[in-house]
């Protein structure tokens, strides 16, 4: 959940003449993004983070890198004109939509997109940064909890571990009573190893999340210390 200083790692690695893309799959769906006061190159995200389809994302790219980027994939619509001696590819953004999009999940992350943008991103950092401190005073107080991940910058997201119990089995426990959390490496194996750990669970709270939510996620884990 920790917030990186993004702003301030792309303009150290472009002093260094360093090309970056930030991968902001954890931050569209948390808080407001502005690629421009990134100073970013490239900028991803996944379309179910943002509550839209799975199976589709966008890339921001910025001008002057995307004219020097060759295409990825060849098809129609990506070539402005090709003979037996040379090929001419389309300028950007064309030259990277080679053939027939994905047209039913670009409309649905469209409106996924409209539909976050009209709660406003601010209404929603706000809500999920206050259900992230009650989350977290709440989580601190059972018995054996560890957090993990303690920047004073965070979004709504908490892993943690529990004290003789694997990440797993609180997944499941939590899991039967209807809580969702992931529990596992999270894809940031180097990191948990840094901590001397494997696995955490980690809940992710969203803004249609509640006070509510979180107490049963609390029960939850009482009764796992009883066991």
């Amino acid at each position: 959940g920790t917030v990186t200083p993004v702003a301030e790692m792309t303009a150290l690695a472009h002093s260094h003449g360093v090309c970056v893309l930030v991968d902001g799959a954890q931050s569209v769906s948390h808080m407001p993004v502005d690629v421009q006061a990134i100073g970013c190159d490239f900028f991803v995200f996944s379309g179910h983070k943002v509550f839209g389809p799975t199976g589709i994302g966008a890339v921001y790219g910025r001008d002057a890198v995307l004219e020097k980027t060759p295409p990825w994939q060849g098809g129609g619509n990506m070539i402005a004109d090709v003979t037996f001696e040379r090929t001419l590819f389309n300028p950007p953004p064309d030259r990277f939509e080679a053939g027939t999009g994905n047209i039913a999940d670009a409309v649905g992350l469209g409106a996924a997109l409209d539909y976050v943008e009209q709660l406003g991103m601010a209404n929603i950092g706000a809500y999920e940064h206050g259900l992230l401190e009650y989350a977290t005073a709440k989580m601190l107080a059972v018995p054996g909890l560890r957090m993990i991940g303690t920047a004073r910058e965070k979004a709504s997201v908490l892993s943690f571990v529990l004290d003789g119990k694997e990440a797993v089995e609180v997944g499941k426990a939590l899991d039967a009573e209807g809580i969702a959390v992931r529990s596992g490496h999270h894809c940031a194996q180097p990191i948990l190893r840094r901590f001397g750990l494997e696995a955490t669970v980690r809940p992710s709270l969203a803004f249609y999340n509640t006070c509510e939510d979180v107490d049963l996620l609390v029960d939850v884990l009482h009764g796992l210390r009883r066991k």
